[in-house]
């Protein structure tokens, strides 16, 4: 289990979009959430917050980054997360070995044109 502020359809279909024509084509595609915390919303840093599990939140993709492996899109926003860099897993290059959890690895991070999405911090099992 895992909390995330998890991207509404629209947010989703947008960021795709927007990043679709340098995400490999054999690459498994995610663009789904941020992720807050391992765990649920009470165990992380939304504890003594006022971002409850359902609300409706505003992020903003600022950079993006990749390796042979994956590529993420940074993001700022308000919503706290035990990550370093905040971010949205884009896509992953399964063959070659990648898993989501390498984009908290990345360090190439470039900036692109701001992007706002909307999510809904979630309790995702």
């Amino acid at each position: 289990m895992y909390t995330a502020l998890v991207l509404t359809p629209e947010s989703h279909k947008l960021l795709l979009a927007s990043f679709r024509d340098i995400i490999p084509a054999d690459w498994t595609i995610y663009c789904h959430h941020m992720t807050i915390n391992m765990g649920n919303a009470s165990s992380g840093p939304l504890a003594g917050q006022n971002l409850d599990v359902g609300a409706v939140a505003e992020l903003t993709v600022v950079n993006y980054a990749y390796d042979d492996k994956v590529m993420a899109a940074g993001v700022a926003t308000d919503v706290p997360s035990t990550n370093s860099v905040k971010h949205i897993t884009l896509a992953v290059n399964r063959a070659g070995g990648g898993k989501p959890f390498h984009s908290n690895q990345l360090k190439n991070w470039q900036p692109t044109t701001p992007l706002k999405l909307r999510g809904i911090i979630q309790e995702v099992n």
